[in-house]
């Protein structure tokens, strides 16, 4: 057949995109579930952005399969040669530039409320995250420490650091709790976090609640996110998290770096972990400082 890679290459294309359609209707192939009261608008851009690019993709494509049948080689064909459109070339610079711009100012309403320091709300829940191959270590505040944060946060109001808050951020103290790799919340709490990493350019993802931010070294960059469902309880009688919904994976949590950082960077991932309430949550913390600094990490192996 004359047009055979016409025909496969628009086959392949073909199945891609209807695998894509379908996608959104398959359980685990879409996005995770949002649990953050800000996820709408990041996934508002998302779906925005993936239909400009969308389009022009399948439209590229498709002018793709129709040069390879249309213009196929043949014996005794000669090519005609063209030193182009300059009509042509400013169309195509007009467009993008233009939706670019668009996007641009669309943008501007959602990071405004996720990222600028003055819109941050004041918080509930503090804690610190330091990033280092290949591991995130977590700083959590005690009980008396952590009331009397906020207590003086939320009198102080959004978009302000208090001198007590600041010292606990730039200081550690001697009742803090050390964590890795695990993100401990309450259902409804305005979080705030501090960011920082110890060695290289690392990328703190929380992908169900639509947090994503470059962990810099020797910049500490405050990142806010609130969880609008739970997944564990607190068992003090076993002393164990138990899972609310254990037979649904989508209520199992992932903290991911999102830059690659190392040999080690696929292993570097974490839980998050969503009390539901603040009690529950302050009977974790209670056991978790009685315990004293734990890791998830496996012991080294001792040298030879």
């Amino acid at each position: 057949m004359k047009n055979i890679w016409a025909i496969v290459f628009g086959a392949v294309l073909l199945a891609c995109f209807l695998l894509f359609a379908v996608a959104p209707f398959i359980p685990g192939w879409w996005l995770p579930d949002n649990v953050c009261s800000f996820g709408p608008s990041v996934d508002h851009l998302f779906y925005l952005i993936l239909g400009f690019t969308g389009f022009f993709f399948v439209l590229t494509l498709v002018i793709l399969v129709y040069a390879m049948w249309r213009f196929r080689g043949e014996p005794g064909r000669r090519g005609s040669f063209t030193h182009g459109s300059h009509k042509l070339e400013l169309l195509w610079t007009a467009v993008p530039a233009l939706i670019l711009l668009f996007i641009a100012f669309a943008q501007v309403s959602a990071w405004q409320d996720i990222k600028y320091r003055s819109r941050m709300p004041a918080p509930d829940q503090v804690f610190e995250t330091q990033a280092r191959m290949w591991e995130w270590r977590m700083r959590y505040p005690s009980a008396a420490e952590l009331q009397g944060m906020t207590e003086t946060w939320q009198k102080a109001g959004e978009g302000t650091v208090p001198a007590a808050a600041a010292d606990w951020f730039r200081t550690p103290h001697a009742d803090d709790i050390h964590l890795v790799n695990e993100v401990h919340t309450w259902k409804g709490a305005k979080v705030r976090m501090m960011l920082t990493s110890r060695d290289v350019l690392h990328s703190f993802f929380l992908p169900n609640m639509r947090i994503k931010q470059d962990a810099v070294p020797g910049k500490n960059i405050p990142v806010w996110f609130d969880a609008l469902e739970a997944n564990v309880r607190f068992n003090p009688q076993t002393s164990q998290l138990e899972e609310l919904k254990p037979n649904e994976p989508g209520k199992q949590w992932e903290l991911a770096c999102a830059e690659l950082c190392g040999a080690r960077h696929s292993m570097m991932r974490g839980k998050v972990y969503v009390h539901e309430s603040k009690e529950d949550y302050l009977k974790w913390l209670e056991h978790a400082a009685q315990e004293g600094t734990r890791t998830t990490l496996e012991p080294a192996a001792k040298s030879g």
